[in-house]
């Protein structure tokens, strides 16, 4: 998956400009390895625990 910048943006709920930090590519890599494995494990445990919901739900 490639990243995709994107410039600032408006939200419209707290009516402010949005503009993202700039990292450095060595930060960026390291934590973009790091926040990829965390994102994996928190998907994985939102669908564990969703399985479980449905199985639950679906004995009664």
């Amino acid at each position: 998956m490639t990243d995709i910048k994107i410039g600032k943006w408006y939200d419209p709920i707290s009516e402010q400009w949005i503009v993202p930090r700039e990292t450095s590519p060595e930060t960026s890599s390291a934590q973009s390895t790091e926040e990829r494995l965390l994102d994996i494990h928190k998907r994985d445990e939102a669908e564990r625990i969703w399985h479980l919901l449905v199985d639950c739900c679906a004995r009664e």
